[in-house]
């Protein structure tokens, strides 16, 4: 490797390093021979002669001073002694460090390094490397241990950030505003992987950054900090992330204290089954938020299914989804689904009514009473009318059409004097033909008034309340169904009301009560004709989809 004489100014020959120490002497043994540097096998407990290494000698070596074969140094099982300063320098090489402890916070801020960075199994206080640009991977893996800051803002890795395993804590890990993993504005151009068993005390933050992979955290858990108050706040804030890929909060997932994905961009899936959002409770009192997705897109699908506790306080505000896949143990109280867009729900997902309107009545108070928000009903209505489950879509759209009438918005835009109206047609409108949804009704209506007149007609008749016209041919016999037929159904001519008509009589002026049968006839006949005409323009209105708010719109 080829040393550059400016960065190596402040340290121009290996005799300003000597007397080497033992751990030294086989650090640049081994970066001559392109190996491992082996201080030790085990991470030290205590500095030691035998396992220091001076940071000012790793940090010669990585600009370029002395001889280091195959642009990697190795070093395995040391006490790094004093601050590794490589802020704003060229790196030329990749640096490994495992199981290595750092008594000093290592600088990388503005560095370039034209390799990996390292550090499995490490112990360090903490890391600064905000704008660093890495050519391959990032590692803080495999039980490596951060006691304070690991600062990433505005860095650029063009591998992987691997933190599977890591643990960020502190003793004070609790303390409001404590952020042991800030990330702002990173770029990725691989994965990052916060797994098995990655832990953090404090607020995790990707804010605006960018990852071409996928961003996985898959049984990591996440604890945010308590404010004064006693309230928890974010455990994991990604608002404005873009992932290429998928993001993974699964297989054990849990967080203490929000997580936030406001207007995150995902192109794969957002899979959160078998996660834990409200770990310790918190959401349980107050107005607490377990998850946040307001304004996200997810290109794939939303997985929410198998989660170890129902979500409370949930906000999907303007969200923007493919496949929604929920189950039974996925929703809890105070759900935020004004805007919530899904175009279909994920194979398992439940699509019977009962489960759906559930869902749908978790919203807060005020978004199902004076508030009420329209477009999650709408939503859920279309998208199962889409599925082939429109009989679900149609109880759904029963229920809320009862809701809007019992909470005074049919009506509302009507004169006072003329809202009883209103409500009485709307309510009208249910009763006979389901707001549109349930046609078939009509026809059990039109079937019970037209018996019902029937059955009258003949006691009528019998009564001589019914007689000929003077058209009519003597022969042709009254048929009490026909009749009520005749009446009921508009522009059908079973001859029936031609040839027969209720009786005229005389009037009888001293009677208390001037009424018989022949009046009778008279009045349903009357009813059967405004009925039928109704009936008739109600299915018509119902089969063109007039009557349905969700169509019409």
């Amino acid at each position: 490797m080829t040393a550059d004489p400016a960065a190596v100014s402040a340290a121009p020959s290996l005799a300003d390093f000597e007397p080497l120490r033992r751990a030294e002497r086989v650090l640049l043994k081994a970066c001559a021979r392109g190996d491992i540097a082996r201080a030790g096998l085990r991470r030290p407990e205590a500095a030691s002669a035998d396992v220091t290494v001076r940071a000012s000698l790793i940090a010669f070596l990585a600009r370029g001073g002395g001889r280091v074969n195959g642009r990697r140094i190795q070093l395995l099982g040391a006490w790094v002694e004093g601050r590794l300063d490589l802020g704003e320098s060229r790196v030329p090489a990749s640096l490994w460090f495992y199981r290595c402890v750092f008594d000093n916070t290592p600088l990388f801020d503005g560095a370039q390094v034209e390799g990996a960075l390292s550090f499995p199994d490490c112990v360090l206080p903490g890391l600064l490397a905000d704008r660093c640009h890495i050519t391959q991977d990032l590692a803080l893996n495999a039980g490596c241990r951060i006691a304070e800051e690991l600062r990433l803002q505005q860095a650029h890795i063009g591998g992987d950030l691997n933190c599977a395993r890591l643990v960020l804590s502190s003793e004070d890990g609790d303390r409001v505003g404590r952020r042991p993993l800030q990330a702002d504005g990173l770029r990725v151009a691989g994965s990052v992987r916060l797994t098995e068993g990655f832990q953090a005390s404090g607020e995790v933050r990707f804010v605006g950054a960018r990852v071409q992979g996928d961003w996985l955290a898959s049984r990591a858990h996440l604890t945010g900090p308590v404010d004064s108050g006693g309230a928890r706040r974010t455990a994991l804030l990604l608002d404005r992330i873009h992932v290429g890929g998928d993001l993974r909060l699964d297989e054990g997932f849990a967080a203490a204290g929000r997580v936030s994905l406001r207007r995150a961009r995902v192109g794969g899936d957002l899979d959160c089954t078998g996660a834990a959002f409200d770990r310790v409770g918190d959401a349980t009192w107050g107005d607490g938020i377990a998850l946040a997705l307001d304004r996200a897109r997810v290109g794939g699908a939303l997985r929410l299914r198998g989660l170890q506790g129902p979500l409370l306080g949930a906000s999907f505000a303007g969200t923007r989804v493919g496949t929604l896949v929920d189950d039974a143990s996925t929703w809890g109280e105070r759900l935020v689904l004004d805007g919530f867009a899904y175009s279909s729900f994920g194979e398992g997902a439940p699509l019977d009514a009962p489960f759906r309107l559930a869902w749908l009545e978790r919203q807060p108070p005020t978004h199902l009473e004076g508030d009420f928000r329209m477009h999650p009903w709408r939503r859920a209505i279309a998208v199962l009318r889409r599925m082939g489950h429109v009989h679900s879509a149609g109880e759904i759209a029963l229920r809320r059409e009862r809701r809007l009438r019992r909470i005074g918005l049919v009506g509302g835009g009507a004169p006072p004097a003329l809202r009883w109206l209103s409500r009485g047609a709307h309510a009208l409108f249910g009763l006979l033909a389901g707001y549109g949804w349930r046609p078939q009704r009509l026809a059990a209506w039109v079937a019970a008034v037209w018996l019902a007149s029937a059955a009258l007609f003949w006691v009528a008749a019998e009564d001589g309340a019914i007689v000929a016209t003077p058209a009519i041919d003597a022969a042709a016999p009254f048929s009490p169904l026909a009749y009520s037929l005749d009446l009921l159904l508009p522009l059908v001519d079973l001859q029936q009301r031609h040839a027969w008509a209720p009786a005229v009589r005389a009037p009888r002026p001293h009677a208390e009560f001037d009424f018989d049968w022949s009046d009778g006839v008279r009045l349903v006949g009357w009813f059967e004709a405004v009925f039928g005409w109704s009936a008739a323009l109600l299915l018509f209105a119902s089969l063109a989809g007039w009557g349905d708010r969700d169509r019409r719109r």
